[in-house]
Formats: C-alpha cells, structure tokens, sequence
C-alpha cells in the first residue's frame, strides 16, 4: 500500500485539489472534444498549445506505426498536461498562502 505521502500522491493532489487546477483540465477537455468533433479545424491544435512546452517533444518523437504514434502522443499529452496542471496548483496554493500571510 503506497504512503498517503508519496510523491506520485502529492502531484495528483497539486493537480487536482483546486479550482484554478480543475479549470485547467476543463479547458484542455474542451480542447480535444473541439479537436476530435472537428479535427480539419484550427483549434485541434489547442491541446497541444496548452500542454506547452512539454508537449512539444511529441513532435519530436520518431515516426512508427500511425497507431502506435497515436498512443503514445496521447500519452505524453496526459502526461504533459498533468505536468502543467499540478504547476498551476503549485502557483494557486502560494498565491493562496501569500494572500493569507
């Protein structure tokens, strides 16, 4: 059983446990539903926008089975988003406990 502590805990936790967090995952929701509905559109390319800057080695990443590629370049954008939603958790709870000093 994994410590109530643990690393992986925590970053969910960041990622997760306030509204400027959850707002993010929202929008980038919203992004891949616009991206999947309508994918010749412009907007398909919001998620990767908003998984910047670790999303951006998606592209780089080798050319293999269209499948294949697919998977892990969804991946890397859950992971890259993940990533960039516990960094706006981190800044919600300092701006938070700033504010409260």
């Amino acid at each position: 059983m994994p410590q109530k502590n643990s690393r992986p805990r925590r970053l969910l936790a960041l990622a997760t446990d306030n509204w400027a967090a959850r707002a993010y995952w929202a929008l980038l929701a919203a992004g891949v539903a616009v991206g999947l509905a309508l994918p010749e559109n412009p907007f398909g390319a919001v998620p990767l926008l908003l998984t910047a800057p670790l999303s951006t080695l998606a592209i780089a990443m080798p050319p293999v089975g269209d499948t294949l590629a697919a998977v892990l370049a969804a991946v890397w954008l859950l992971l890259s988003a993940l990533g960039n939603a516990a960094v706006v958790g981190a800044l919600a709870h300092r701006t938070r406990a700033a504010r409260h000093a």
